[in-house]
């Protein structure tokens, strides 16, 4: 039983996971929905309803009786007919038509009883309360109406009968006054004068029956009220539909933005489109509200979760690194400002504290940011080793931990890509490998520009860093063929900034280096052209 429930336990977490995220959508359309309802419900004109009970009587004459039995459907279509709603027009003195008096009216009946429930409803309590009091009475009167007609042709059926009847008596009588001669004609006459005596005898007995006839169809048994509140707009019920409503929109809406949403949504998610091992998932960090802000969480708080989750990193490429082959990591996004540099500084904290020799360089020469989270000057670093100005040993600044020593990127130079693929790039990367046990290289975001490319096969590894909140997925499998058809190596990723309340966004993979923000060479001094590096004691760099 547990095994076959999983799936469908997962499923449901799916999808309360969902309604978590999209919580605001669901808020805000089920809000809009209410607040329309609510609305349009005060701009409408506030009706009354009263109503009246009618009980409907069976006939008091058995004449009255052998007439067609009537349903209380169809009563309840007599009610609302145009002859009872003149009626009603005339007893109300009104000018509305008898279609608007109809249309104001309503008649239901509960269930197996003969009672008629009329209902009016308008603007005024009081007119509301005379017109359910109209309809009942004409209706009453109408089927009075009826009765009085119907008591009518049976009388003058029954009179006419009994003319007919004395009128062939007569006949009888005035040949017996002068009787035939033949006997057997004689008694003939006196049969048929004996029989037209006795029918008319039994008419006029019918005749007396229907003098005084109980005319009584129906009777109000409850009479219209005076409504004190108005029936409609209903307020609350209102409110309530429209918050039913505007829960389904919301939840609909909600499950349709994650659908057609291309942002990253899970840890499973980054590793299938990667191909590569998620190594760590870094927490947003609530106090870190600017992210231009260079923060380094390994040292300000080492017992934190972002801390905690760059020692993660270190721990899984200490693994990859047992043989000792792996030494140059490159770091790098889809996109700018999801966290690569903060990752690479990081990270490479976390490494040097735990005894290792390691350099931290910046690659990103259009857009440095790696010095300012060890608040070194930029002046020189890594283009001033390519162009001969400095050696590697001058270049490298010593920071807060005592075997972390990092490599700015210094001026920025006028054709980054060309400086990053030359052949002096190759010449100091095997010189790093001499200096230290772990290279970390910030690199500019892949989708930006192609420096990264440049570095991809010229590392032992490429770190791949997703922002959770606004990393697409179409972004990073982009990125994995990239950097696949350079010979790149993806290691691992980093989920960065992981906060599950966050929303999820197409990024612009451009708005973060703009053309607009970079060096150019109208603005930029001129940096000599690349020489060849001068080999030097790796001791000096770590004395």
């Amino acid at each position: 039983m547990k095994r076959s429930s999983a799936p469908e336990d997962e499923e449901l977490r799916e999808y309360i996971a969902v309604l978590l995220h999209r919580r605001w959508t669901i808020a805000v359309v089920t809000a809009l929905v209410v607040a329309s309802a609510l609305f349009f419900s005060f701009r409408q004109t506030p009706m009354y309803e009263s109503t009246t009970k009618v009980l409907l009587k069976s006939s008091g004459s058995s004449q009255l009786g052998q007439l067609p039995a009537t349903t209380m459907e169809t009563e309840q279509e007599l009610v609302l007919s145009a002859s009872v709603a003149s009626i009603v027009a005339q007893d109300l003195r009104s000018q509305a038509s008898t279609g608007q008096l109809i249309r104001s009216a309503s008649v239901s009946v509960p269930v197996n009883t003969q009672v008629l429930e009329i209902t009016f409803r308008d603007p005024d309590p009081v007119s509301a309360q005379e017109g359910a009091a109209a309809w009942a009475k004409a209706y009453i009167a109408f089927k009075q109406q009826q009765a009085l007609a119907a008591f009518t042709q049976v009388r003058s059926g029954l009179q006419q009968e009994l003319d007919t009847l004395q009128a062939r008596l007569s006949d009888v009588r005035t040949k017996l006054a002068n009787p035939p001669t033949d006997p057997a004609e004689l008694q003939k006459l006196q049969g048929n004068a004996d029989l037209l005596t006795s029918q008319i005898a039994i008419i006029r007995s019918q005749m007396e029956t229907l003098v005084t006839p109980g005319i009584d169809p129906a009777e109000v048994i409850q009479p219209a009220n005076l409504p004190i509140s108005p029936s409609s707009p209903n307020l609350v019920r209102n409110g309530l539909l429209a918050l039913l409503a505007g829960l389904a929109l919301g939840v609909g809406l909600a499950f349709l933005r994650e659908r057609l949403d291309d942002g990253l949504r899970s840890r499973e998610e980054l590793e299938e489109i990667t191909g590569a091992p998620v190594l760590a998932i870094v927490p947003k960090v609530a106090t870190w509200r600017h992210r231009e802000t260079a923060e380094l969480e390994s040292i300000n708080a080492p017992g934190g979760g972002s801390a905690e989750a760059y020692r993660t990193i270190r721990a899984n490429l200490q693994f990859i690194a047992r043989d000792g082959s792996f030494k140059i990591l490159s770091v790098t996004s889809p996109s700018g400002g999801e966290g690569k540099t903060t990752t690479s500084a990081n990270l490479a904290v976390a490494i040097a504290q735990a005894g290792k020799r390691v350099i931290v360089m910046s690659c990103d020469l259009r857009k440095p940011r790696l010095h300012r989270f060890f608040q070194l000057s930029n002046d020189f670093g890594l283009t001033s080793i390519l162009s001969g100005q400095r050696d590697l040993v001058s270049a490298v600044q010593r920071c807060q931990v005592e075997t972390l020593r990092v490599l700015a990127s210094g001026p920025v130079p006028p054709n980054p890509a060309e400086l990053l693929g030359s052949d002096e790039m190759d010449q100091l990367l095997g010189e790093l490998r001499r200096f230290a046990d772990f290279i970390v290289i910030d690199t500019p975001p892949l989708l930006a520009v192609s420096d990264a490319l440049v570095l991809a096969p010229r590392s032992d590894g490429v770190l791949i860093v997703a922002d959770a909140g606004s990393t697409s997925r179409g972004a990073l499998a982009h990125i994995r063929d990239q950097l696949e058809q350079v010979g790149g190596r993806i290691v691992g990723g980093v989920l960065n900034n992981l906060d599950a309340s966050m929303g999820k966004y197409y990024p612009s993979y451009y708005r973060y280096y703009s053309t607009s923000r970079y060096a150019s060479e109208q603005h930029q001094p001129a940096v000599p052209e690349a020489r060849s590096i001068r080999a030097v004691d790796p001791k000096e760099m770590w004395q």
